[in-house]
Parts: structure tokens; C-alpha cells; sequence
């Protein structure tokens, strides 16, 4: 039975990756061009069946030797502290996000920048509306929340420790991105998201900081294109790095605050070895293709 159990530990992590995965590529090609006169539509359905089958996946194979704990419940008394350091944690992780990836397009020589990876795997990005914003705003934090933040970090502590887990969190946010160029942004802002969802063991916050930078990344898509015959770009950039700083030091002082008064929770240790817990993370099939998948992606699209 122990051997039952911990293959299913192993297996599901990474197969409610690849389900996710596929769904998300797969529904993506399929809806372009099923609703190409309504593209947030498609969108929108695609986000829901991409994490919502999964999440839900995970949660009917829970057991009691197996738990599943979405962190759904808000944190009592604790709401009004999470919620002023969430929006500053947020703002800074988006602008570091935006400022990580446009290093990398600088560096590549890259002409283009995405800004966001729902708006630049679709034609919703040039297209603003009531329907866009909900496409690209509000679905996409609450159901990838829910699934990667929720569901599959639970899951992913029956096997591992905290800091690993959020290691793996930001990297696998980042693979479901598949854009090499649009990569560290979202790991950056995966592990920032796995961190305040454990931290504040509510799911609320990362929901919370995942809408702002959605958001953040909508405004800012929509005045580069609407003012690029301006010259805003390099402006921007440097008002960018200016706002970044100024939120770093708001950051680092209220989580200073945080951590004076213990409103975080202290990371567990893994229940092995880091060496064997990265092993059974990462060494399924479920995620070897998953990995696999994303590279295929990356060099035939």
C-alpha cells in the first residue's frame, strides 16, 4: 500500500501538468479558429478547461492518506495584513517580471516584447473590451490559482518541502507560458505566487497578486500600442525601473513588519532528502513529457 501511495504521489503531479498542457496548446489552436470573430471567448473557455479539469482531477483522487488542501479558505483575522503587502509584493513582481523579460529580449536582440502570454498567443491583445478584460484579467488568476497555487502545490507537499515546492511551482507556471522569451517573468511571479498562497495558507493572496499583474500587463499593453508613435517605449522602461525600486523598499519594509509579528508561516521541511524528493517530483513520466511537450512547442510553433 505504501508503494500505491507513493506512486500515486509521483504520478499525478506531473500528469495533471501534462493534461493541463495539452489542453491549454491543444484548445488554444482549436479556438482560434472556432472563434476567431470573438477571440476572448475562446480564451476564456480554453483557461477554464486547461486548469479547471486538472484541478478537479486532483481533487477527486484525494484520499485521507493523500490530502488535497486548496488553501480556499480566507485566513481569519489576517485579511487586512495580506492584503496591503499582497498589492505591494505584487506591483514590485510585476515590474521585476517586466524588467526580467525585457533584459532577455535585449539581450537575444529580440524587436518584439511579449507582454503577456494570453495576450500574445492570441488576437484578444489588440482588442479591448468588457469580455477581454474578463478573458485576460479575471479567469485566468482565479482558475490558475486554484489548479497550480492550490491543487497541485497540496499535492506537491505530500512529497516535498515548502521552499522546493515553490521552486517547482514557478517553474512549472512558467513551462504552461511555453515562450522561452516569456520565461523568467513568470517564474519569477510563480514562485512569488506559491510563496504568499503558503505564506498567508490562503489561496486569496496569490489570486489577489496574479489580478494585478494581469492587470498591470493589460494597461501597460494597451499604452505601448497606443502610444508607440510617441517614442513611449523608452520612457517607459525607465519609469519602469523607477517604480520597481520605489515598490522594493515599500516591499522589504512591510514584510519586515510580517516577520516581526509572525503573521508568516515557517517553511516544513521535506519528508526525505532534497535529492530524493527533486527525484520524485521530476522523475515520472507524466512530467518528463511534460517537459518534452513544452520544447516540442518551443521549436515547431
Amino acid at each position: 500500500m505504501k508503494i500505491q501511495l507513493k506512486q500515486k504521489q509521483m504520478w499525478l503531479p506531473g500528469m495533471a501538468l501534462l493534461l493541463s498542457f495539452l489542453l491549454l496548446i491543444g484548445c488554444g489552436i482549436v479556438f482560434d479558429y472556432l472563434f476567431s470573430r470573438f477571440p476572448a471567448v475562446g480564451v476564456i473557455i480554453d483557461e477554464l478547461l486547461a486548469f479547471g479539469l486538472p484541478a478537479l482531477l486532483l481533487y477527486l483522487l484525494r484520499e485521507e492518506r493523500f490530502p488535497v488542501y486548496p488553501r480556499l479558505k480566507r485566513r481569519k483575522g489576517y485579511y487586512l495584513q495580506y492584503f496591503g503587502f499582497t498589492v505591494k509584493f505584487a506591483l514590485m513582481i510585476s515590474l521585476l517580471s517586466f524588467l526580467a523579460n525585457l533584459l532577455i529580449y535585449v539581450m537575444t536582440g529580440s524587436s518584439q516584447i511579449s507582454l503577456n502570454s494570453v495576450i500574445s498567443a492570441s488576437s484578444v491583445g489588440s482588442k479591448y473590451s468588457l469580455l477581454t478584460f474578463v478573458a485576460i484579467v479575471i479567469i485566468p488568476p482565479i482558475v490558475e490559482e486554484i489548479f497550480l497555487r492550490g491543487m497541485l502545490f497540496s499535492v506537491m507537499e505530500n512529497v516535498a518541502g515548502t521552499g522546493l515546492c515553490i521552486f517547482m511551482s514557478g517553474l512549472c507556471f512558467a513551462f504552461l507560458h511555453a515562450d522561452l522569451f516569456n520565461f523568467v517573468g513568470p517564474f519569477i511571479a510563480g514562485c512569488a505566487y506559491a510563496f504568499l498562497s503558503y505564506s498567508f495558507d490562503s489561496l486569496w493572496p496569490a489570486i489577489i497578486a496574479h489580478f494585478i499583474n494581469n492587470l498591470y500587463y493589460y494597461i501597460i499593453n494597451h499604452l505601448v500600442t497606443l502610444y508607440s508613435s510617441f517614442g513611449i517605449w523608452q520612457y517607459f522602461t525607465f519609469i519602469n525601473v523607477i517604480l520597481f525600486l520605489v515598490m522594493l523598499y515599500f516591499t522589504l519594509r512591510s514584510l519586515e513588519i510580517q516577520i516581526q509579528h509572525n503573521k508568516l508561516l515557517k517553511f516544513r521541511p521535506g519528508r526525505a532528502r532534497l535529492r530524493d524528493c527533486i527525484s520524485d517530483l521530476i522523475g515520472n513520466p507524466g512530467f518528463f513529457i511534460f517537459v518534452v511537450a513544452f520544447f516540442f512547442t518551443i521549436i515547431f510553433t
